[in-house]
């Protein structure tokens, strides 16, 4: 044996003994949770779970597949795969492709109309459909009157050209397109439906000679819920998913066949960078250049083309055919960046939360530390995360995958693509801090992939397979089926409850209808803290980063006081504007001294022992004493600034005096709060001059008090 041989061995299996360790040991538990720190904190947790599941879920599968491979030995199963494999070859691959595309469109949307309602469960969506509903009209940002704070939400951003979010434009414009279609609803379907159908088209290439597997593995993916459940949502990772298939397919055909196919790799390369940057780039750059380079070496090495030259000639014209074909994306994302956000290479993201919202080892933009101790726990829960969420299978399907690399004598032609396509988006995730399973979702072809081949090797008897071996083969059989069939009776289930709504929910994030015809203004209560953190950013021009620890670093009151004396200064040119002593630097915790109260639904208030609050924020304090309601949730379903409509406009509480400003602009509009009347009630509809003087105090003129 040769030692490349060996050393590509020892690789594999390392590869695989590392994959089993993180499906089934606690690594997460090196974060440290003893800082207030709510993310990572609930990340642990969700991991420990997490952990559970997959040894629990793996001994009792195992378990039952040791039982019912002793009850029916390996016959029935293996049959069952035989018919099995048999019916999904039956069609040829282009109509089989469309049904793919068909049946995970079709559960995307059902999810959307019955497990979401309608509603998105993630602010990136809200944040990026607001943007996207001012593109339909043409215009690339919104322009809020008077009082920007009164609108703006998280990942939202004022710039010189207006109000944006902090995404990279194609899915934004995909968005937009759809809206002025009058279809918004059809933007996961249709990306989830093109991601499936194109893996069904490119797994057959990928692996030769396996066309079961292929079509089997494809037809995961369409059902898988961890995509399905993304997929009834409006995310960026779905557009980008469908275009990193796209790239595959066609650098695949580029591969086989002309170079042409490369302009088509290099417009769905660029459009993806355009939509998320990071995975972008690591996917695009694989799925060309690491098809094509191997290719190459390949027919140099049997000179299998014409001429020493021609290997090298056969790279560069696809190499140039994908720049021709990403260069207008790369423009368009340069004037984009440079448009609003400053500069060619300045993305949102950066505008928004500065540079600490970059890759590398440094403070996260929420002031905690990133570096290798928290990659490394991250990681943990990441891998975890895929083993059991992909398919909702008991067995985790990294642990599958880790198997089957320690077991196999070598790797089939295209597993090591497919190795690379799960892997590399969680290395490159390793240098980012932000870390969900959702940023793994353009990978889950590949390891839905991997776990199919392996399930298949590992459970493949031979004549001359020794009795031992061949009952171990015929449990693993039987195992596999009984994980699959776990899924839709606990794992799928499950997953559902855990994503539907609560009433309680429903009630803050369902449009209220008003008792009056006509167009309406309804004002959401939101809390103290949401109400500091709009000020701070609209008329403070804070950045997100600074804001979020300044919450966390100081009493409401102290916080409050700034916010108002920065806005005297900044927004209506004051000279004379005395500042509290506050707390601004970018640290993690809170201060020793700073006590976190709850004192009503959805608030949350932190003060100093002893500290005497103004009048200004008694009175903040005092409108909260019902709970509140965030803006968010509901402001991208109804009317906004500065686009026709003749619906409901909501827009933020902020009290009477500056309230007065945003009714002057909309005063055609029948005017409501949304917030509850008691104490731990749901929100209601509240003619608004009751609600001023219920909550302020004050009347509902305007008038200031002294």
């Amino acid at each position: 044996m040769n030692s490349n041989h060996d050393i590509r061995t020892l690789a594999r299996r390392g590869l695989g003994g590392l994959l089993l360790a993180l499906s089934f040991l606690p690594i997460f538990r090196v974060l440290d949770t003893s800082v207030e720190a709510p993310f990572r904190v609930a990340s642990v947790e969700i991991a420990e779970v997490t952990l559970q599941l997959a040894w629990w879920g793996t001994l009792s599968t195992l378990l039952v597949g040791v039982l019912l491979s002793a009850l029916f030995k390996g016959g029935p199963v293996r049959a069952l795969a035989t018919k099995v494999g048999d019916l999904l070859c039956a069609p040829r691959l282009p109509v089989f492709a469309i049904a793919i595309s068909v049946l995970a469109a079709g559960l995307a949307l059902l999810t959307w109309r019955y497990l979401y309602l309608g509603l998105f469960t993630n602010v990136d969506e809200i944040a990026s459909t607001i943007q996207a509903r001012y593109m339909a009209t043409g215009a690339l940002a919104g322009v809020l009157p008077v009082v920007p704070e009164a609108w703006l939400v998280p990942n939202t951003l004022m710039v010189d050209h207006g109000w944006v979010s902090q995404y990279p434009p194609t899915h934004l414009a995909f968005m937009a397109l759809l809206i002025a279609m009058g279809t918004p609803w059809l933007v996961g379907a249709i990306s989830l439906g093109a991601m499936a159908g194109l893996v069904a088209l490119s797994l057959p290439r990928l692996l030769p000679g396996r066309p079961a597997t292929a079509r089997l593995a494809a037809l995961l993916v369409a059902v898988s819920p961890f995509l399905v459940f993304l997929g009834g949502g409006a995310l960026s990772h779905l557009s980008a998913g469908a275009l990193g298939c796209l790239v595959l397919y066609s650098a695949l055909r580029a591969r086989d066949g002309h170079a042409g196919w490369g302009v088509l790799a290099g417009a769905a390369v660029g459009a993806m960078v355009s939509s998320r940057p990071l995975i972008g780039l690591i996917l695009g750059s694989l799925f060309t250049l690491g098809l094509w380079i191997p290719h190459a070496v390949s027919a140099a090495a049997e000179r299998s083309t014409d001429g020493p030259g021609a290997p090298l000639a056969w790279l560069l014209r696809r190499s140039a055919a994908t720049l021709i074909g990403g260069a207008p994306f790369g423009v368009l994302l340069a004037w984009f960046n440079h448009r609003l956000f400053g500069g060619a290479t300045t993305f949102g993201y950066l505008a928004a939360f500065g540079a600490d919202h970059g890759l590398g080892f440094h403070r996260d933009p929420w002031g905690y530390s990133y570096g290798l101790t928290e990659a490394v726990g991250f990681t943990s829960t990441d891998t975890l995360a895929i083993g059991v969420q992909f398919l909702e299978t008991s067995i985790p399907l990294t642990a599958l995958v880790g198997l089957y690399l320690l077991t196999t004598p070598r790797l089939p032609k295209g597993v090591s693509m497919l190795l690379a396509w799960a892997l590399l988006p969680v290395v490159g995730n390793v240098l980012y801090w932000f870390h969900a399973t959702r940023m793994l979702f353009e990978a889950t072809p590949a390891w839905i992939a991997l776990a199919v081949l392996g399930a298949i090797e590992l459970s493949r008897s031979v004549s001359d397979d020794p009795p031992l071996r061949r009952r171990l083969r015929e449990a693993a059989a039987w195992s596999f089926v009984a994980a699959l069939a776990a899924a839709p009776v606990l794992g799928i289930p499950t997953r559902w409850s855990t994503y539907s709504w609560t009433e309680e929910t429903l009630s803050r994030i369902t449009v209220p209808q008003p008792p009056e015809p006509g167009p309406a203004i309804i004002f959401t209560h939101s809390s103290w803290n949401e109400r500091i953190s709009a000020t701070l950013q609209g008329a403070g021009g804070m950045r997100q980063d600074s804001v979020i620890s300044a919450l966390r670093r100081n009493t409401n009151c102290s916080l409050h006081r700034f916010a108002e004396a920065r806005e005297a200064l900044v927004r209506r040119g004051e000279s004379e504007v005395e500042f509290p002593p506050v707390d601004l630097q970018q640290a993690s915790g809170t201060p020793p001294d700073i006590e976190r109260r709850s004192p009503a639904p959805g608030t949350t208030v932190r003060v100093r022992s002893g500290e005497v609050f103004t009048p200004a924020c008694v009175r903040e304090l005092r409108s909260d004493r019902f709970g509140a309601v965030a803006l968010a949730p509901l402001l991208w379903q109804g009317d906004l600034p500065g686009l026709s409509g003749d619906g409901i406009l909501f827009v933020r509480d902020l009290g009477p005096e500056k309230n007065a400003l945003i009714l002057d602009a909309f005063s055609g509009r029948n005017a409501y709060v949304f917030v509850p009347k008691a104490l731990e009630a749901p929100p209601e509809l509240v003619a608004y001059a009751e609600a001023m003087a219920v909550l302020w105090g004050t009347p509902s003129d305007g008038s200031r008090r002294p």
